[in-house]
C-alpha cells in the first residue's frame, strides 16, 4: 500500500466562484427522525447503571410512513433507478419526525 499526503496548505484558490445548486423538486421530502434505538452495554454492572436513554437522530429522504415503520434513504437514484442505504425505523419507537426543507422568508 502506498500513502501519499496531500498538503492542501499549497493549493492556491482558482478564483472560480462554486456553482449555485439547482433547485431540483423532489417528491420524497427531507425530514429528521428521531428514535430510541436498541444499544449493548459492555461493563453494565447492575440494573440501576443502564443508560436512562438513547436518542438517535437520522435524516434522510421520506419514502413510506407507516402503519409499522417509517423509511428513510440517504440518496435517491437518478432515472428512476431506485434508492441507495434505506433505513426502516419501527413507528413504536419514533420520538418524532420533523420535515426539513429551505428556510422560508418571514411573512411579517
Amino acid at each position: 500500500m502506498r500513502v501519499v499526503k496531500i498538503d492542501l496548505d499549497d493549493i492556491e484558490p482558482t478564483g472560480v466562484a462554486t456553482p449555485a445548486i439547482p433547485d431540483v423538486p423532489t417528491e420524497h421530502p427531507l425530514v429528521l427522525v428521531i428514535w430510541r434505538d436498541a444499544f449493548f452495554d459492555f461493563d453494565q454492572r447492575g440494573a440501576e447503571d443502564c443508560r436512562p436513554d438513547y436518542l438517535v437522530h437520522t435524516v434522510g429522504f421520506l419514502l413510506a410512513e407507516g402503519p409499522r415503520f417509517v423509511s428513510l434513504a440517504q440518496e435517491v437514484l437518478p432515472d428512476g433507478d431506485g434508492f441507495r442505504a434505506v433505513t426502516h425505523i419501527p413507528l413504536s419507537i419514533v420520538e418524532r419526525i420533523v420535515p426539513l426543507g429551505p428556510e422560508q422568508p418571514d411573512a411579517g
